[in-house]
């Protein structure tokens, strides 16, 4: 495998961010831009409680996510979130060389890692900049890969403008743990530096309606370590573990570059009101192998909850 393209994309990740904090441009981090509601307080409570969900021909993987924070203005606010993960694993046929095993059913259900953020904002009509700073706690159980069993962060930049109809974004960030994506819920958790990267655009079809593509990657470096959401310490493999599956096969696994990934999504996106988004999308990792359909259901609770500005 070509090493050369990884490391290109490793050092185009601080030029990412440097340009972004140099421009000074606004979004909401993690979601394209929206017309801003001009009766809508800039500052108080937030709330976000989303449903997301992926499966695949492997595994059925569900995340409940309530996060919840306070606008200080329309810069910066500060924000705290639980996850809680639904992972089942549905009975297969594993052949291995000339051996054929049945695998049980497994199902994993449990508290993820809690974590406390921070997100700067900087609204620009030329170029849009959001960022978001997050820190884990090891509260997850590491035995069923819901934590690495240490503290997690991850800082999140993402930039985009709108020509039109037409949003065109990019998204880098930097940690010590593969994030999972609004549209990819992944079947593992990680622990080592990674670089994370998201480009693509979204289109606007009529009014409250609107599809978008990206391309990802992940570019570790140094030792990774991988903590199974599908295979619990102790527990038999679910899978033949091919294309790099290390997760399938071990409840644990170490070595480097085992969360190098590349691949790219499509979704469709509804949203019926300012309080309420829904995407649906397809992932597919070319990296793993792996095509998976996801849904992502938000509720923005807080825009319901905060002030009006006196007309």
């Amino acid at each position: 495998m070509n090493n050369k393209k990884p490391m290109r994309l490793f050092v185009f990740l601080p030029a990412v961010v440097a340009l972004a904090l140099a421009t000074s441009p606004s979004c909401e981090a993690q979601t394209p831009a929206k017309p801003s509601i001009s009766t809508e307080s800039s500052s108080g409570f937030t709330e976000i409680e989303s449903i997301q969900g992926t499966v695949n021909s492997s595994e059925r993987l569900f995340k409940l996510d309530s996060t919840i924070g306070w606008d200080f203005n329309r810069h910066f606010g500060v924000l705290a979130g639980v996850p809680i993960y639904f992972v089942h694993v549905p009975a297969a046929t594993v052949t291995s060389g000339t051996t054929t095993t049945t695998v049980p059913g497994a199902s994993n259900n449990g508290l993820g890692n809690v974590y406390l953020g921070l997100n700067f904002r900087a609204p620009n009509p030329t170029l849009n900049y959001a960022g978001e700073i997050t820190a884990g706690a090891p509260t997850g159980n590491s035995k069923r890969g819901l934590s690495s069993g240490r503290g997690t962060f991850d800082w999140d930049n993402r930039i985009d403008h709108s020509f039109s109809r037409l949003t065109p974004f990019l998204e880098g960030g930097i940690g010590n743990t593969v994030p999972d994506s609004r549209l990819f819920t992944r079947a593992f958790t990680s622990l080592g530096f990674v670089a994370h990267l998201d480009e693509g655009a979204e289109w606007q079809l009529v009014r409250r309606f609107a599809v978008g593509a990206s391309a990802y990657e992940i570019v570790p470096a140094g030792n990774q370590k991988v903590f199974s959401r599908l295979v619990a310490k102790g527990g038999v493999a679910q899978g033949a573990g091919k294309h790099g599956r290390v997760f399938e096969t071990a409840a644990e696994a170490s070595g480097n570059g085992l969360t190098r990934e590349n691949g790219a999504s499509a979704f469709v996106a509804f949203d019926p009101s300012p309080v309420w988004r829904l995407e649906l999308g397809y992932t597919r990792s070319v990296t793993f192998d792996l095509n998976s359909f996801a849904f992502d259901l938000r509720m923005n609770v807080g825009r319901l909850l905060r002030p009006k500005k006196s007309s």
